[in-house]
């Protein structure tokens, strides 16, 4: 058969085709009927599933009792497949009790002959043959394989007896449904080189160098395509017995195909590796299948040469190289080779860009710090790993070495008059508890709890004449000059008559605080009476004792105040009732203001008293 296909394509798929190991057509395995035999990985048809069992067998005329050719399962009723040639040198199989066993007529299996045998379990009946002929039947209704037991084992029964096979055994089949006589008897005679999926373990034998030394060959492959593999155990691999040896003749297939393929550098070597060509043209090769059988090649060869080109790659961790062959973590410039079009080698140059990033750095934060990430540390110093994005979208990796200080707090009692102006400069005008920050010396803040008491200083004045009266009672009073800010020598009364036109204020202290009121302006018109609402005069003026105040006519109510040049109230005279009043100005000389009011008003007097 032919099936062309681009080998340059195509050669990873061809190489399914490719048996490992030394295979020699038409090889069997000998047994020496004491403890040789193969155990392979395959665990069977199980259940009460149908199945076929086929085999070339030539029985050693020097055996005797059973001689198992296969078994695999369990030493249970039911349980297990022991197909073999019986004592009586008929055929059975054997899964134990009722049911279960059935065998043919003795002396049907003639030693030294290869013979081929066959056992076919049909929906509960089982079907024995010789040669592709049926026979031997019967009912095996209790067949039940268990998924647990012995995997395929050639040559021997599984644990529980001991019938070792003497002679040697070819083309071990085993299928997963029942085979009909005409397809036993059809195809026993030649090996099969195409998968079929119902062929579910194929062991050909077909290994080693019959009756050679096989030292190193002991293994059997399991040609269905399972890869059910066998070891070969206790075998001598020596000679012609426990050893391969010349097998039972069956017909040898090949397969053919065509295949494009594609030479580089000058040079191709064949898929069997045994030639080298130079040239294009077409050649012939010989390999084996996955079947073990022979597949003859036909190589339409031409040649090609290799290709180069350079890329520009980038990527976050890691790049796998466009062959898969290399991963690479850090940015270079690399090389690597893929297949190009024509199937030779394309090199290429790789300049690559690994943009994760890393970095380390310290920093100090009051109370707690925000990573970049947007987590917190809390009040926590240490060392922290945090991951954010770059500016290339890839991981930025950071590890930050975190010092945590501590923000302070504290308690602080203040008085003051009028306003406060706090540690950080706000000004408050109400007593209470108020809250003010500062920087600390470590940078942080400090919070100041603040409990203020502010007093306050009634500075208000009000002039009546000439005379200042400040408002406030119960105070310490300084009158002042406003013209130039100087005190008034003895001018601490709550009043304060000025001596000459100006501007006058008052300092008053109360409540431990002081404030300086308004500057009113006073007018002094010469040093006789300045002010005549009620029609009084004075005499005589200047006086060495004492003057007459004659008011014009009689009130109720009267009341003097005489106050010295410093604005002292010197004397007092209250309740008088009569027109005119004999004031004396008591001790001293001087400037003297005599204040006289009544129920129309008051008039106020500058009096000069000599000695």
């Amino acid at each position: 058969m032919s099936h062309p296909i681009n080998y340059y394509l195509s050669l990873a798929a061809l190489s399914l085709l490719f048996v490992s190991g030394a295979l020699h057509a038409q090889n069997a395995l000998q047994f020496d009927g004491a403890n040789d035999y193969v155990q392979t990985t395959f665990d069977g048809v199980l259940g009460s599933t149908n199945r076929t069992f086929e085999a070339w067998v030539n029985l050693s005329s020097s055996a005797t009792g059973n001689n198992a050719v296969i078994d695999y399962g369990q030493n249970a009723v039911g349980s297990r497949n022991t197909f073999m040639i019986n004592s009586n040198n008929g055929l059975s199989f054997i899964s134990g009790g009722t049911n279960a066993n059935i065998g043919t007529a003795s002396n049907i299996v003639t030693a030294n002959q290869w013979t081929h045998v066959a056992f076919v379990l049909d929906s509960g009946t089982g079907y024995l043959y010789l040669n592709g002929t049926q026979v031997g039947t019967g009912s095996l209704t209790s067949v039940n394989t268990p998924t647990t037991g012995t995997d395929l084992r050639i040559g021997q029964r599984v644990s529980g007896g001991n019938i070792p096979f003497e002679g040697a055994i070819d083309e071990v089949r085993v299928w997963d449904y029942a085979r009909t006589a005409a397809e036993i008897s059809a195809n026993m005679g030649a090996e099969f080189c195409e998968l079929d999926s119902h062929l579910v373990a194929y062991h050909k034998f077909n290994h080693g160098i019959a009756s050679g030394t096989n030292t190193g060959v002991n293994s059997s492959y399991d040609a269905s395509g399972n890869g059910n593999n066998g070891t070969l155990t206790n075998m001598a691999l020596s000679g012609s017995t426990s050893n391969w040896v010349t097998g039972a003749g069956v017909t040898v297939s090949a397969l053919s195909s065509a295949i494009n393929a594609t030479g580089c550098g000058g040079t191709y070597t064949s898929p069997s590796g045994n030639y080298t060509w130079t040239t294009a043209g077409t050649y012939a090769d010989t390999i084996q299948s996955v079947m073990a059988c022979d597949s003859i090649l036909t190589i339409t060869l031409t040649f090609s040469t290799s290709t180069s080109a350079s890329i520009t790659e980038s990527a976050c961790a890691s790049y796998t190289s466009p062959s898969g062959a290399y991963t690479w973590t850090e940015s270079g410039t690399y090389a690597d080779t893929i297949v190009n079009s024509t199937g030779c080698d394309s090199i290429m140059t790789i300049d690559l860009s690994i943009n994760n990033s890393t970095s380390e750095f310290t920093v100090e934060a009051c109370d707690s710090y925000t990573l970049p990430s947007g987590n917190q540390t809390g009040p926590f110093s240490g060392t922290y790993l945090d991951t954010i994005s770059n500016a290339a979208g890839c991981d930025s990796f950071m590890i930050i070495h975190v010092g945590i200080l501590y923000s302070t707090s504290s308690f602080i009692t203040e008085l003051g008059c009028n306003s406060y102006t706090s540690p950080s400069g706000l000004i408050w005008t109400e007593s209470g508890t108020y809250i003010d920050t500062i920087a600390a010396a470590n940078g942080c803040d400090s919070v100041i709890t603040i409990d203020l008491t502010l007093d306050t200083v009634n500075n208000g004045i009000s002039k009546s004449g000439k005379t200042l009266t400040a408002t406030a009672n119960g105070a310490s009073y300084q009158w002042i000059d406003c013209s130039d800010s100087s005190l008034v020598i003895g001018a601490t009364s709550e009043d304060y008559s000025p001596e000459k036109t100006g501007e006058y204020a008052v300092i008053v202290t109360q409540n431990g605080c002081t404030d300086t009121s308004e500057c009113l302006n006073v007018k002094i018109v010469g040093v006789q009476q300045f002010d005549s609402s009620i029609g009084a005069s004075l005499y005589p003026n200047p006086t060495s004792g004492a003057v007459t105040i004659d008011l014009g006519k009689r009130y109720d109510h009267v009341w003097v105040r005489i106050m010295n040049a410093e604005g002292k109230i010197v004397r007092s005279v209250d309740g008088l009732s009569r027109r005119k009043t004999l004031l004396d100005l008591g001790q001293g000389t001087g400037l003297f203001t005599i204040y006289v009011y009544t129920e129309d008003g008051y008039q106020a007097f500058r009096v000069i008293k000599v000695e």
